[in-house]
């Protein structure tokens, strides 16, 4: 009888789930993407997998259907045909979707085999919409750890004003919304940019008044790729930076000013350490306290997801960071940018 009570209980938590996976040019992500999906502790019958294929390139197709040809999961997988990018593929993706709870991510990403339930115990929450945590997977070197403290500093702040119920950020690689809820938002009509998915939408359910939840768990945590070159993560950042200027979230814009008025002064307070002798004590002491808040900040982030080893690259990355930001935020006013074999203005 008590293994009975445990199932029902289980069950009960059980919604249904579709999940959807725009694709371009995923050849060498897709399957293993599809295998932590097949390996979800969560019964089969009570989700769905729905790839969109944005015009890919390569054999992403073609793993695609072979993979769902041999595979128990209840899938199915459509191409774009008019339309293009990735808001296109996920506007398809919902269109076809058989259930109310829509759950994204990435191609790139692996996701925890507990994923779909923690998912449904937000659910069962009453949640509208539903942000999980994102981390980059592993690598060395200080691209890498520029990357992975970059990442850690972005989950605390969307984590940190969640938390005061004011959610600013939040990531397409891991976001469930409720269908009915996204039709009722207007979903994703909103601005020519090729990136935004996630925000955009966050900040419509939040001027809705709809209920969005967090969870903030180990088994929650996704896995995505980073960038492996210094090229490709400068055009990953001036994408994401592209759509900045359609904020209208008061909080994001304050949030971000903040932050980018801080790291110009950091790179005064650099400029006064080296060459005005009168005053390089007091702003080396500014740059210290500076440091620390944001040692202590990025320490208790890298103890959740286990990135401790990264903040040996400290030091460096926070000398680097304040002149990597100002670059990009006026390069991507200034310049195009590449993303997934495509041309963008900034």
């Amino acid at each position: 009888m008590k293994k009975e009570g445990v199932n029902q209980l289980f069950n009960t938590l059980e919604n249904k789930i579709s999940v959807i996976i725009p694709v371009r040019n995923e050849a060498d992500n897709i399957a293993r993407c599809l295998d932590s999906l097949s390996n979800q502790n969560y019964n089969k019958a009570n989700f769905e997998v729905i790839i969109i294929d944005d015009h890919s390139t390569d054999n992403t197709s073609e793993i695609v259907i072979n993979y769902f040809k041999n595979s128990e999961l209840n899938s199915r997988f459509y191409q774009l045909e008019n339309t293009y990018t990735k808001k296109e593929g996920l506007k398809c993706g919902i269109e076809k979707s058989n259930y109310n709870i829509i759950s994204s991510t990435d191609a790139d990403c692996i996701l925890p085999s507990n994923w779909l339930f923690n998912i449904s115990i937000q659910i069962n929450k009453k949640a509208d919409m539903i942000l999980g945590p994102v981390i980059f997977k592993e690598k060395p070197g200080f691209l890498s750890a520029f990357q992975q403290l970059d990442m850690l500093a972005i989950q605390s702040i969307e984590f940190g004003m969640l938390s005061y119920k004011k959610p600013i950020l939040n990531n397409a690689a891991n976001l469930t919304y409720l269908k009915e809820k996204f039709y009722v938002v207007n979903g994703f009509d909103q601005y020519n940019t090729p990136s935004g998915d996630d925000v955009f939408l966050l900040e419509k359910f939040k001027k809705h008044n709809k209920n969005v939840l967090g969870s903030l768990k180990e088994d929650f945590i996704v896995l995505t790729n980073q960038e492996t070159s210094f090229s490709s993560f400068i055009n990953q950042r001036l994408r994401w930076s592209s759509k900045a200027k359609y904020y209208s979230n008061s909080w994001l814009l304050f949030i971000s000013t903040i932050v980018l008025i801080q790291n110009i002064s950091l790179i005064f307070i650099y400029i006064g350490i080296l060459f005005v002798e009168k005053y390089w004590i007091i702003l080396l002491i500014l740059l210290f306290c500076k440091w620390l808040i944001d040692f202590i900040l990025l320490f208790l982030a890298a103890s959740f997801f286990k990135r401790k080893k990264v903040l040996y690259y400290f030091i460096p990355v926070q000398v680097v960071y304040p002149i990597y930001l100002l670059f990009v935020w006026i390069t991507s006013i200034m310049i195009t940018f590449e993303w997934k074999g495509r041309n963008y203005n900034g």
